[in-house]
């Protein structure tokens, strides 16, 4: 006669390779999470030393109405670097300290790491942004990213909206002459700016 009790060993195993599996995945993930993404350099500074100022430029170009205004991704890596950190570091509190904001200009989309260290521990974020107007509005979408060397939906990168606040804060004068103009391109290695409405 068989045996009416079931014996849960095949059922045990099989839940506790499952719950294994998962925890390793979690455990890589976030090991790759944690892993800071590559730094893109600084560029060099112009030979004759001078720095461009970008708000001013950009409100001149505003005023005058030109023509297209060239930034390269150069000059607005070289402007981060002279005004973020000196502007966020109060905000960020004691514990947290930008080390670098970097950007990477493609077609239609601008990638933004930031990097900053978290009780000596250097973390990264890239955020994938475009640009688009909305009648008079323009709006900056973030449309994907990457924890470290992790890449993420744009979903997963809501916790990071008190940050990305605080460099619009930060950045709101460049943010402020940027929109004054009527057409913002983002191609490879630059932005292309047209002031002049069609």
């Amino acid at each position: 006669m068989p045996s009416l009790v079931h014996d849960p060993g095949p059922v045990r195993f099989l839940s506790h390779l499952i719950l294994m599996t998962a925890l390793s995945a979690l455990s890589g993930a976030a090991w790759v999470a944690h892993r800071p993404a590559p730094i893109p350099s600084l560029p060099e500074a112009r030979p004759e030393g001078r720095q461009r100022d970008l708000v001013d430029d950009l409100k001149q170009a505003s005023i005058k109405g030109a023509g297209i205004l060239e930034v390269s991704q150069a000059e607005i890596n070289r402007h981060l670097a002279r005004v973020l950190t000196a502007r966020t570091d109060e905000s960020l509190g004691s514990r947290v300290k930008l080390e670098a904001v970097r950007v990477e200009l493609l077609e239609d989309l601008a990638k933004v790491t930031v990097v900053w260290n978290v009780l000596g521990h250097r973390s990264t974020v890239t955020l994938d942004l475009a640009v688009n107007r909305l009648e008079k509005v323009f709006r900056i979408e973030v449309v994907g990213g990457a924890y470290g060397h992790l890449p993420v939906p744009r979903g997963m990168l809501r916790p990071l909206a008190p940050v990305l606040r605080g460099l619009g804060e930060a950045l709101r004068p460049e943010i402020q002459a940027l929109f004054q103009m009527n057409q913002v391109t983002i191609a490879p290695g630059k932005l292309l700016l047209d002031p002049r409405f069609p």
